[in-house]
Formats: structure tokens, sequence, C-alpha cells
């Protein structure tokens, strides 16, 4: 079977998973009191990488075979500031170290230079490079690699979605590098455009800034 039938098939898998799923979820939700759609997208995301991970397993892309490079981990910690005491942000959440995201209250106060390195080794790969492994099925430069991560970095897996989808159908990721500035709010979009454009740099020309 070709990757485009195979493809057809996990579809049809991760279709009626999220049915299965948002059916769950609706009924933890009337249990619970959470917002299903909270629910229903944590679900989604789980499903999106269960099948991506069977896909590339039957058929790996090159993408999936790819590593963020060192000049790609120089890249991102560029871009964000490193907080050894946490910083509490305004969608109920906080950071701390290179932008490590956590729940309100689920973060320590402070963090030594060593801790914050560790985490954001971790979130490199957790955060960044798994998702580009993912959903990107088209193969890549290094340099589209690693500002791929860039990007990926400080999003959800689905926002992330949204430009792998554009680069698997051959747009690059200008249109919705522009598009996703808007995501964020106005107080940020500023810096966002400024980290977006760096990135489509990198993705387009191949050198690091």
């Amino acid at each position: 079977m070709d990757r485009t039938a195979f493809s057809g098939v996990v579809a049809l898998i991760a279709g009626v998973s999220v049915y299965l799923l948002y059916q769950q979820a609706a009924t933890v939700a009337a249990q619970t009191g959470e917002s299903d759609y909270t629910a229903v997208d944590a679900a989604s995301t789980l499903v999106d990488e269960m099948t991506s991970g069977i896909a590339n397993a039957v058929a790996p892309t090159t993408a999936s075979q790819m590593d963020i490079s060192a000049q790609g981990e120089l890249f991102i910690r560029s871009r964000e500031s490193c907080r050894l005491t946490k910083y509490v942000l305004g969608d109920g959440g906080e950071t701390i170290g290179w932008g490590h995201y956590g729940a309100f209250g689920t973060l320590p106060a402070t963090i030594t230079q060593a801790q914050a390195d560790a985490m954001f080794a971790t979130d490199v790969q957790q955060r960044a490079a798994k998702w580009v492994r993912l959903y990107v099925t088209v193969d890549l430069t290094q340099e589209q690699f690693d500002a791929l991560c860039s990007i990926a970095y400080n999003m959800s897996p689905r926002s992330f979605k949204k430009f792998a989808d554009s680069v698997n159908a051959g747009n690059g990721i200008d249109g919705i590098a522009g598009q996703s500035v808007s995501w964020v709010a106005a107080n940020l979009q500023h810096g966002i455009q400024n980290r977006r454009n760096e990135e489509m740099a990198l993705f387009d020309t191949g050198v690091y800034a």
C-alpha cells in the first residue's frame, strides 16, 4: 500500500477515534463541569500524535528522521529570554527558564541556570522537534527543520499543525506565519511578528541570523 492510500486509512481511523473520544470527553465534561472543547482538543491532539506516528513508522519521511541542530537550538535560545524566577502569564499559566510553560501554581518559584538549561533540552525535543517529526510529511533542509522547531517551541501542537499543513501543501510558511500573529494578544503581536519574520527568513534562505 502506498503512502497516499495508507494515509486515507489512517484518516478514517482518526475520524472514528475522534468521534469516540468526543463522546467520552463530553461525558467527562458533564460530570466535572470542565469545558468539553478543552477535553476534545486534548483528545484530538492525542489522536493526531497516534495516527501520525503510525504513518511515519510505516512510511518514514525525511522530516520524521531529523533532529534539531546545535545552530537551531541557539536560534531558539536567542529568541527566548531566560528567567530563573517564574513569570505569571495572562492565560492562567506561567513560565520559567527558557520559556518553560506550566499551569498556574505548578512551577517552582525559582530555579538554577543548570535546571533552566535541562528544562530547555527536554522542551526543545518534546515541544518542538517532536511535532515537526510527527506533522511534516515532505522533505526539509536542516534550516527549514530548525525554523519549524522554533515556531513549534512556543505553540500548542494544534496551532503548529497549521504550519505543518501549509508546508505539506507546498505553500511554505509565509502566509500562515502572517496569520499566526493575530493568534496572540495585541500587546504581544509586535514581538511575535519579529520572531515570525526571523523564522521565515531562516526557512526561506537557510541563513541563521
